[in-house]
């Protein structure tokens, strides 16, 4: 039977850089068109359906909160909130009801979307190739479609934020007469003009370039797998490396969603786990290559240091995003 030839590293990595994109004229899909009227589509869709993920959580937990007892995920819920209103807090100094629940959704939509990068590189484009879609990047924060359109969201929002609180005379006087008075009206405007444009600039590049980076490291890891395509490669000894470290994965997720006096239901999975686990090792180690590719094991060993340190990155760069739209909103409310 033919072999499916193994791309180059070049190949790979332009592969997994490349999106799925949209040409609105034509409405054909299109590769590496730099078009204004191309779209990133698989970037769009992973957004919605992380920004649907949101929802989905927090809105059952929102219906069935009580003054009670919380139940865990009340509990992760109230966590999150207090965290993120402590924090517009000590940013944002003026009443508002929708500032903090902004930067609520906010800072957890691009956690979510971030966590996308910690995924197996080639997990869901291959998914996606077994359907015919050939490209497939999903991340959507490593796209700066995504990252400055969200950026320029903030800035509108700032800008009739501050009509609103100052009123247009005020907003006049700083643009004109702030900081060196009336008589240098014009450079205080240009002045003024370069503060302003610098705040978008600088929330969606520091997003996507971070991430990017991440994005980029995985890649280069993940070719490094490429000759472990063969399911020859993946031995007995790799699987029990891999049912090991899935066991204390479950074990932890276990001990989470039931609680310290209800982890024993974490023996269900744990039982499940040490059976195909048996059965793999008896195999040659078979089972995770059938059940997730040669590939895809090496890639999730591989990744696991940057990726223990990449959750830093993540949770930074989201919690970054969120607090500097808080203080973009504060300052677009003082008066100067």
């Amino acid at each position: 039977m033919a072999t499916e030839a193994v791309p180059t590293s070049s190949e790979y990595i332009l592969h997994h850089l490349t999106y799925l994109q949209l040409d609105l004229k034509t409405f054909r899909i299109v590769e590496n068109s730099q078009s204004f009227w191309v779209v990133n589509i698989d970037s769009i869709f992973f957004s919605i359906v992380l920004g649907l993920l949101f929802v989905g959580i927090f809105w059952p937990i929102a219906r069935r909160a009580n003054h009670g007892i919380p139940r865990r995920w009340q509990s992760f819920a109230e966590l999150a909130i207090e965290f993120i209103d402590g924090q517009v807090k000590d940013s944002f100094h003026r009443k508002s009801k929708f500032v903090a629940p902004m930067a609520l959704l906010l800072g957890l939509w691009v956690l979510f979307m971030n966590l996308m990068d910690l995924l197996p590189v080639d997990a869901l484009p291959a998914a996606a190739g077994a359907m015919g879609i050939g490209h497939l990047r999903v991340l959507p924060t490593a796209d700066p479609m995504i990252t400055m359109s969200m950026s320029l969201t903030v800035f509108v929002l700032c800008f009739f934020y501050s009509f609103y609180c100052k009123g247009l005379r005020n907003v006049a006087k700083e643009a004109f007469f702030h900081p060196f008075g009336k008589w240098l009206a014009p450079l205080n405007f240009v002045l003024k003009v370069v503060e302003e444009l610098s705040k978008p600039l600088s929330l969606g590049l520091r997003l996507f370039g971070n991430m990017y980076a991440g994005e980029v490291i995985f890649i280069l890891l993940a070719a490094l797998t490429l000759k472990y395509s063969a399911p020859a490669q993946l031995g007995a000894g790799s699987a029990a490396v891999f049912f090991i470290a899935a066991a204390l994965a479950v074990a932890v997720v276990a001990l989470f969603a039931y609680g310290k006096g209800k982890w024993q239901r974490g023996w269900i999975p744990l039982i499940v786990l040490a059976v195909v686990a048996i059965a793999s090792v008896a195999l040659g180690g078979r089972v995770p290559e059938l059940a997730i590719g040669g590939k895809t094991f090496y890639q999730i060993m591989f990744a696991t240091g940057w990726g223990i340190f990449h959750w830093l990155i993540i949770g930074i760069q989201a919690y970054i995003f969120m607090v500097l739209t808080v203080a973009y909103l504060s300052m677009a409310a003082e008066h100067e």
